[in-house]
Order: structure tokens, then C-alpha cells, then sequence
């Protein structure tokens, strides 16, 4: 049954006609919220109370906020217990206090979840292993300019109740993600019972960039009984800092050296990358909600955030087969290259400067109206943009090194010593070439859904119907500036000294790179000359003055230009079931979703030259069926099953109509490449079944096997195509692939309250995933990328008195990154990884906790190689290891 909201507002303000007319005038133009948003909204209660059992996302009873690593693991056991859906969540201890600093840092800890790493944080998220997910805010869509999904590490922590992870879908909930749903969910002012703040101040240290970086939240909310009925108000904002180093060494893919030793095979680049960057977010959320009276409540929210990055990347690029080899000795074993000596060799020093800004903004107005016991209709609409403006200039500079020594591989790592030159003396360097970058991206959406719920007051088979629609238009655009290297003037044959201008020559210019951490693998060469990244983005002019001969910044490519409109439709309809098979009771949801998704793609299409703009308008729809059922075995054991069609639409960037064109000649074909607006969506049949048995309040033991199978996969591929009575080789992506994917996913949880003394306060958390999958072309049949097959992560738990922490291990085991990324049959595969992370907190008091938290513990180093770890290496990277101590306030 739904509930309905009773107290003395039921009695005080009785329901007038007048408004019930308001309300449903309100519900015409989408002022009322959807039904997805509400499982925060029916029940309040104080945050520091212990609170009963929660509900499943999908029913009618808000998740409380909780104090504590164990109620914030009965609270996600909970959650998924009661779910009509296979769920995994992750429940805040309190106000402010998340599990991990970042989003994806804790999904990580969830089984079947898998994450990458870049630039000192934890970036894409991935369920069982795959990358077509969709994200929510409260139930909306939220992405990022022209992408399908949000960075999660842009939405602050410490202003979440919690993050759910659906892995089967609902006809209710929105299309969009093969892979499943992440819904992140914030506080609302109606959850809490009385006025609440909070202030959480933060210090984090990175080990690498020797940098202590502020960071401050807070969160203020109150509800007040009003003469026009119950009205809260919540308001939250935070500031983030994160000064980061990474660390990178490399070398190219294996190529033939025949020329200088008979079967051998080297690498034409090795390098060293130290990035260092500057990365501030800051994020404002606020919600008003109104309940006039006992049947309507309506709420107006939004949340903006702001994401700058300024960076750089200072690359050694070694070119040892550039100048004089004198010996080599080979890997054992192999033919690949371990040791090359040369003299007189051309070396190139380069950084990428980079400045980022990303805008991202979402509002949303809607209500809930409970008509009568029976009806309750619930809308929304909501307003979605997004902006993203970058710079990336490039400046190389060159010299020559008279002596250098290189391995490939000791230890596992690349070594370089170069010698007989002052490597960090901007005397002995050149300007060699510029690239000039720029761009910006644009996203927006506007959302309407309304959704009508019947639940009959008589028995029977059907205890809720629901159907509802929604409507988005999503706009999405791109350009950037033509891409290409200006050579430094006389760079072409010229000799060493080379007759062109040298970087002292330019005031300002010159720097020393960021120098490779010390307490790691053994580089050989830790610091360098380097053009200066804040020189290059204030004085980007002048760079152009010096090697172009023109201060004019290179052109906007309307071949990189797209701008689309899509436009879906979607009805869906569902009932909530429940009968006994035999002894046992089962319910659950049957339903349909139908949509209908129609493009405008514009883009441009070039030829010798010449742009001609293209147009094209698709459509298409889908008809997504999905059946979820749960048996009670006993009242501690459940089985479950699942089953559903969903999709993934493809990224805007692959449906740009536009193509460029290139004539043949008497040697070289007639080829072309460009986007493809004939794409479909990729489909997944996907079947879930588990048991699960609860055996205690934060007690359990689950076990999930899973199948998908999916048709249309995205790949590239070159195809002969007929354009304007001639044939060309296009290079552009395709519906391609068949794919299936298959494992098991199991997990335990538990408080061992019996153990003596202090110990009664530990807990575990323990769960393992094993997947395979493949997708099947016509060049046969490959594993997936990006899929590990076996992952694990262990979670120690603590929880007495005044004393609570975590510490958390989480691995997973090697995968195949890209296929014949280092040429034919030389496959990018990344080495198993592991991480270790903690956090220790002790309570003051009821208003003050201080907490102690590490990442990265392990100092754990990231390697890709290809076929051959052990021969044909490409990276080692390397990240910094954080510690935080913060002191959280809440009244």
C-alpha cells in the first residue's frame, strides 16, 4: 500500500477543493515530482536517531540519515533485502560522512563494480565491467556536456545520503544504461525532524605533490509548520582542492630493428611524464519542500557545480634510434630490445598545458499528490546544462645528448641515462613545434515525466498498477580547433646546432619539469628542462608569433564540428505482484517501457578542402519488457529473479553525419572518416537470479549469477563505401558486434558482537566477482575489454563507543584494455591491481568528530603492457598516496 502523510497538519488543514484544482493544474505542466524522487521524501526523522529497517529505493519509506559504520551497513542490507530490483547501496554514517572522499572510490567496495584511475582520482565507473551506464541525481538524468553520464567524483561526497547501484532496471526507471543505473542520492530538508547543520573542514597531504589542500563543506536544513502548512529548506555547499602528482614511464609498441641486429624488435620512443595538477570544485545545492497539507507536497531543488583544472604534462621523450646506436642486448628469452647505448642523440622535451572549465547545473520543481487511499499521481520537470571550455597548447623544444643509455626493463621499469649535457640548461634546447588547442562543448536537456499509481484496496494478485510518461529534449555540440603540429621554422633537415630559434631567446619561457618522487622504481633521470605550462596559457601569442610567424590563434575546424537534438519518448507500465507459490509468498513487478527516440544531426563533411554541412534525421524505437520476482524461502532467506531488455544510445560524438574525404592518388587509396548517424542503440537481454540469506541486522550472505547478452556493439572498422560515384575506404564506427557476458557475484557481511571486550566492535565486509565475456564480429570471437575476470574486495569494520573506521582492500585481476593497439596482434592488456585505503574516526562528542583517513596506502604502481608483461612494456604509473584529517561539526 502506499502510505500517506498523517499528523496534526492532517487535522489543522483540511483538504480544500481550491487546492486540490491548484495542484492538479500544477500537474499539467509538470510541476509535480516524479515517482522515483520520492523514496526520501515520506518519512522524516532526526539524524542521530536509530531508526528502523529502511525500504527498497523503489517503496515509500525515505532512507534515514544514520550514525555509524554499522547502521550504515544494516541500512544498505536493508535496502537491497527489500528491493523488487538486484541493488547493491551505500548508506552515509552520518551527516557529511561518507565512506570514501570520492563517489567512485566507494563504489569500488560494491562487487561486480570495477573503476579506473587518472590524474590522482578515481574516474570511470564500470558495472561488471562494462562502461555504458546510466547516472541520476534524485532519480533525474545527469551528464556532462555532450557525454551520456557525470563524472561522479564532480558530485562532493559529503553531501549524499547515499548512492544506489541497480544492476536490473525497472520499466520505470530511465533508459539509457545497458550496464545498469547509478542513482546518487542527497539530503532533503523533510528527512530530518528539526533544525540540523553541519560543518565538515578537511586538511589532505599528498605524499607526491608535497601539497596540503583545504576542503570545506556544509549542509544547514530546517522544516517549520507554517499557516499554509509545512515548509522545509535545506541548503549545502563545498569547496574541494586537490593538488596532485602522477608519474608515468613508458615506451612505444615493438617495432622492427633489422637493420641494426637481426630479429630484433624495439621501441622507437621511451619517455618519463611527471603531471602535476591543480584540480578545485566547487558545488551549491538547496531544496524547498511544502506540504500544504496531508495529500500534496511539492519541492523545488537544485545543484550547481563548477569544475577547474589547471595542469600540466612535462614529457622526456628519449628518441635513442635518433642519433648514433652503438650496442644493444636483448631481453632474455625474447628478441625485444633490454639495452641500447647511442651517442649523439635527438632528444625532445615537451609539455602540455592544460586549463579546464566545466559548468554543470540542474533544477527540478515537482510534487506528489495523493488523490485518495487508492490514486496517487506524482510529477516533474527538470532543466539540465552544461558547459566545458579547455586549452591545451603544446610547445616542444630539442636538443641533441651526446651519450645515452637506456633499458627497457629493469625491474619492470624503464631506466634512462643520458649524459655529456646539462639536461636542465635551457642553453642547449631549441624551439621545435607548437600544437594549438582549443575548444568547447555544450550539453543541455529538458525533462518531463508524470506517472499515475493505483493500488486497490481489495486483495488479489495486483497490489499497485502504475504507468507513466516522459519526455526529453537533449541537445548536445562540439568543436575544437584543427589539430596538427607547426614546425619551428628551419626545423626540416637542418643540423645540430640547429638554425632556428633557441628558448632563451623567449623571456619567461623556461622551467625545470616536475620532478620524478623519489621512494619508487629507479627513472635514472628524475628532472629536466621543460617550456614553462603557466607561460604557455598566458602568453600563448607570443608562442604563436615565434613559430608561425603569426600571433593569430589557429582556426576552428568545422570538420570537428557536431551539433545534435535528440528527442525521446517514453511510456511505460507496470504492476506490483504478489502471490504464494505453494507455501512460499512471491512478489514482485511485471512491465513494458516503450521508446521512441528521434535525432536532428548536423555536422560537416569536407573534401579537398571544401565543408559542406550535412543533416540527417534518424529515428527509432525500442520496446524494453522487465519481470522482477523475489521468493521468501524463510524469513531470512530470499531467492530472486530478474530479467529485462535495456539499451545504450550511442555517444553524440559517433553519430556526427559529417565525413572527410581523402582523393586517391596513383599510389594511396580513396579514404574518408567520420561519424555515423545510421548508429542504433546497443541492446542487452540481461537475467539475474540470487539467493540471499539475512541472518542478521548487518548480517548476510548473498550470491548473484548473471547473464547478458547484447547485439549492436559499437566498433571501429573500415568499410568500402560509395560516395558520389566513387569508392572510399571509410573509417567510422559501426553496429558490428554480438556479445555476451556472464558470472558470479558473491558477498558476506557481518558484526561479530560476540568476540570479547573492544574486539565485540569488529565487522566484515567481503565480496568477490567473477566475470567472462566476449563480443563476436567478423574477425571472430574476443574477451571484452575492460573486464576483469576475477575481483575481490575486503572491508574491516570497526564500531565501539567512541571509535569507528574502515579499512578496505580491493583488487582485481589483469584485462585487456584495446586490442591491436601497438599494431596487428600486439594487444594493450593492464596488469592486476590492487589498493588499500582506511579511515579511523573518534567521536568528541555528540557535535564534534575527528577523523584520520588514508588512500593509496600500498603506494600502488599501474602497468600495461602488451601480450608479454615481463618483455613488452608500456607504462608504469604511479599515483600519490593521500592522508586527511578532518573535524566534522552537526547540530
Amino acid at each position: 500500500m502506499m502510505s500517506s502523510a498523517t499528523g496534526p497538519l492532517a487535522a489543522i488543514f483540511p483538504r480544500p477543493f481550491t487546492l486540490k484544482a491548484a495542484v492538479a493544474a500544477l500537474a499539467g505542466i509538470g510541476l509535480l515530482s516524479s515517482a522515483s524522487v520520492w523514496a526520501q521524501a515520506d518519512a522524516q526523522a532526526a539524524p542521530t536517531a536509530v531508526q528502523p529497517a529502511v525500504a527498497a529505493p523503489e517503496g515509500d519509506v525515505a532512507v534515514v540519515t544514520v550514525s555509524g559504520v554499522r547502521r550504515s551497513a544494516q541500512n544498505s542490507q536493508q535496502i537491497k533485502m527489500r528491493s523488487d530490483q538486484v541493488i547493491d547501496s551505500i548508506v552515509a554514517d552520518d551527516i557529511g560522512k561518507f565512506p570514501d572522499n570520492n563517489v567512485a572510490e566507494t563504489l569500488a567496495r560494491i562487487s561486480g563494480i570495477q573503476i579506473r584511475r587518472d590524474s590522482g582520482e578515481a574516474s570511470a565507473v564500470m558495472i561488471r565491467g562494462l562502461r555504458d551506464v546510466t547516472t541520476l541525481l534524485n532519480g533525474r538524468e545527469l551528464f556532462t556536456t555532450t557525454g551520456r553520464y557525470v563524472n561522479l567524483a564532480d558530485i562532493p561526497a559529503t553531501m549524499l545520503q547515499r548512492v544506489d547501484v541497480y544492476k536490473s532496471q525497472g520499466a520505470d526507471q530511465v533508459e539509457g544504461g545497458v550496464a545498469g543505473i547509478i542513482d546518487v542520492r542527497t539530503n532533503r530538508p523533510f528527512d530530518f525532524k528539526e533544525f540540523t547543520a553541519s560543518v565538515n573542514a578537511r586538511a589532505v597531504y599528498s605524499d607526491k605533490s608535497k601539497a596540503t589542500d583545504p576542503n570545506i563543506s556544509a549542509m544547514a536544513a530546517n522544516r517549520w509548520k507554517t499557516g499554509i502548512g509545512e515548509v522545509g529548506a535545506l541548503l549545502g555547499l563545498s569547496q574541494q582542492q586537490h593538488r596532485y602528482h602522477e608519474e608515468r614511464a613508458f615506451s612505444t609498441a615493438p617495432v622492427d630493428k633489422l637493420y641494426f641486429s637481426p630479429g630484433l624488435t624495439a621501441p622507437d620512443q621511451v619517455g618519463l611524464l611527471p603531471i602535476k595538477g591543480d584540480r578545485r570544485r566547487t558545488t551549491a545545492n538547496a531544496v524547498l519542500q511544502w506540504r500544504p497539507n496531508a495529500d500534496v507536497e511539492l519541492y523545488a531543488e537544485g545543484m550547481a557545480t563548477r569544475f577547474l583544472l589547471d595542469a600540466e604534462s612535462d614529457y622526456f621523450v628519449g628518441l635513442p634510434w635518433w642519433g648514433t646506436p652503438v650496442s644493444a642486448t636483448r631481453i632474455p628469452g625474447s628478441n625485444q630490445l633490454q639495452t641500447l647505448t647511442s651517442t649523439n642523440v635527438n632528444t625532445i622535451m615537451s609539455t602540455q598545458a592544460n586549463k579546464n572549465q566545466t559548468k554543470t547545473q540542474q533544477f527540478a520543481v515537482g510534487g506528489l499528490w495523493d488523490i485518495n487511499p487508492e490514486w496517487r499521481f506524482t510529477s516533474e520537470l527538470a532543466s539540465t546544462s552544461s558547459t566545458y571550455n579547455w586549452r591545451n597548447p603544446i610547445l616542444d623544444a630539442i636538443t641533441v645528448v651526446p651519450n645515452a643509455t637506456i633499458n627497457t626493463n629493469q625491474n619492470g621499469t624503464l631506466h634512462v641515462d643520458y649524459t655529456g649535457s646539462d639536461l636542465n640548461d635551457p642553453a642547449n634546447y631549441y624551439l621545435k613545434g607548437f600544437f594549438d588547442r582549443y575548444g568547447r562543448d555544450e550539453g543541455s536537456a529538458n525533462d518531463l515525466r508524470a506517472d499515475l499509481a493505483y493500488t486497490p484496496s481489495a486483495g488479489g494478485i495486483f497490489k499497485e498498477i502504475s504507468v507513466g510518461l516522459r519526455g526529453v529534449k537533449r541537445e548536445a555540440q562540439s568543436i575544437k580547433s584543427f589539430e596538427g603540429n607547426a614546425e619551428a621554422p628551419d626545423v626540416s633537415g637542418a643540423a645540430f646546432p640547429f638554425s632556428r630559434q633557441g628558448v632563451t631567446s623567449i623571456p619567461g619561457l623556461n622551467c625545470l619539469s616536475e620532478p620524478m618522487s623519489g621512494g619508487g622504481p629507479d627513472y635514472g633521470l628524475t628532472q629536466w628542462y621543460t617550456p614553462c605550462a603557466s607561460f604557455l596559457l598566458n602568453n600563448t601569442a607570443t608562442i604563436r608569433e615565434a613559430i608561425t610567424g603569426s600571433s593569430a590563434a589557429r582556426a576552428m575546424d568545422p570538420g570537428s564540428f557536431f551539433k545534435d537534438t535528440e528527442k525521446t519518448y517514453s511510456l511505460y507500465g507496470k504492476a506490483k505482484i504478489a502471490f504464494r507459490l505453494g507455501a512460499y509468498p512471491v512478489d514482485g513487478t511485471v512491465g513494458v517501457r516503450v521508446v521512441r527516440t528521434e535525432q536532428r544531426l548536423q555536422g560537416n563533411s569536407s573534401q579537398d578542402g571544401v565543408y559542406t554541412p550535412v543533416v540527417s534525421d534518424t529515428a527509432s524505437t525500442d520496446v524494453l519488457p522487465s519481470v522482477a520476482l523475489k521468493i521468501k524461502l524463510r524469513s531470512d532467506l530470499i531467492g530472486r529473479f530478474a530479467a529485462g531488455r535495456t539499451i545504450s544510445r550511442p555517444g553524440f560524438s559517433q553519430l556526427n553525419p559529417g565525413v572527410a574525404l581523402v582523393n586517391s592518388t596513383e599510389t594511396v587509396k580513396a579514404t574518408g572518416a567520420g561519424g555515423n548517424p545510421e548508429l542504433k542503440p546497443v541492446t542487452g537481454d540481461n537475467v539475474d537470479a540470487a539467493l540471499e540469506w539475512y541472518f542478521a541486522p548487518a548480517g548476510s550472505v548473498t550470491a548473484t549469477v548473471f547473464h547478458h547478452k547484447f547485439d549492436g556493439y559499437i566498433q571501429q572498422r573500415i568499410a568500402s563505401e560509395t560516395i558520389a560515384g566513387k569508392v572510399y575506404d571509410v573509417d567510422r564506427p559501426y553496429n558490428t558486434a554480438d556479445g555476451k557476458l556472464q558470472g558470479l557475484e558473491i558477498g558476506y557481511q557481518q558484526f561479530y558482537d560476540g568476540l570479547p571486550g573492544i574486539l565485540s566492535g569488529l565487522g566484515l565486509q567481503a565480496n568477490g566477482t567473477y566475470m567472462s565475456g566476449t563480443t563476436d564480429d567478423e574477425t571472430g570471437s574476443h574477451a571484452i575489454t575492460g573486464v576483469s575476470r576475477y575481483a575481490y574486495n575486503l572491508v574491516l569494520l570497526y564500531e565501539k563507543d567512541a571509535w569507528s573506521g574502515r579499512l578496505a582492500y580491493n583488487w582485481r585481476s589483469k584485462f585487456i584494455d584495446s586490442y591491436n593497439q601497438g599494431g596487428p596482434g600486439l594487444d594493450l592488456k593492464v596488469a592486476a591491481t590492487a589498493q588499500l585505503d582506511g579511515s579511523l574516526s573518534y567521536k568528541l562528542n555528540d557535535q564534534f568528530t575527528v577523523t584520520l583517513d588514508g588512500n593509496n596506502l600500498l603506494d600502488t604502481k599501474f602497468k600495461d603492457y602488451w601480450n608479454a608483461p615481463g618483455v613488452y612494456a608500456r607504462d608504469t604509473r604511479r599515483y600519490d598516496r593521500t592522508v586527511g584529517l578532518s573535524l566534522r561539526w552537526k547540530m
